[in-house]
């Protein structure tokens, strides 16, 4: 990871946690929208992250406090769970189907073709879970669907695995103080970090 992924990381950390504490700190007015609670206010949360995902490199993690306001921890964890998965499964078909002619509209292609040696070609389910944890949905969905012949139903499986842990720590994250946030940002992107990091360095002793 590069020290500019680092950092947008960073900033999408301190924009969640900013989030979180205008949410909890406004929490009256959330519950007195009624347009934004109701049945149209989750397709719109839905479609704008699956548009984040498609069109990278745009992360929808800043509104999860707000959708967290808005309908719950729960409810917002199955609905960031469908939006992603659902923008993950576009990207994957975009990538497989049309290729790099049609992608690089999307996405930076130097972004996904550093993904191309790290992608598995055995313990494929869970080396995707974790690659889906610690990567981007969007430019992960592009890479597996441009230079693998992983099959859809592990694909859509691994992905779904690998973002509920993700989705509902997140959610349920935003309703904690913001120093408890914060520490749980660094440890987690620690973790994270440090596995990719090993997951690549793996790769390279092996060819």
């Amino acid at each position: 990871m590069s020290a500019k992924e680092i950092g947008i990381a960073l900033l999408v950390v301190v924009l969640f946690i900013g989030a979180s504490a205008v949410v909890q700190q406004y929490a009256d007015f959330f519950v007195d929208i009624p347009f934004v609670l109701g049945l149209e206010g989750m397709i719109v949360y839905v479609a704008v992250t699956i548009i984040a995902v498609v069109i990278a490199p745009v992360s929808t993690l800043p509104l999860l406090p707000i959708a967290v306001g808005l309908w719950g921890s729960f409810a917002a964890a199955l609905l960031s769970v469908f939006g992603w998965t659902i923008g993950a499964v576009a990207a994957f078909f975009i990538a497989r189907r049309f290729g790099k002619p049609v992608i690089h509209r999307f996405v930076d292609l130097r972004n996904v073709e550093r993904f191309e040696k790290i992608l598995p070609e055995q313990h494929v389910f869970w080396s995707l879970v974790f690659l889906r944890m610690a990567l981007p949905v969007d430019v992960l969905s592009y890479a597996v669907g441009l230079f693998t012949k992983i099959p859809f139903r592990i694909y859509l499986s691994s992905t779904i695995f690998g973002i509920l842990p993700f989705a509902f720590i997140f959610s349920y994250a935003a309703t904690l103080p913001p120093h408890y946030q914060l520490v749980a940002g660094i440890v987690g992107f620690g973790v994270l970090f440090t596995g990719y990091k090993k997951m690549k360095s793996s790769v390279y002793r092996s060819q």
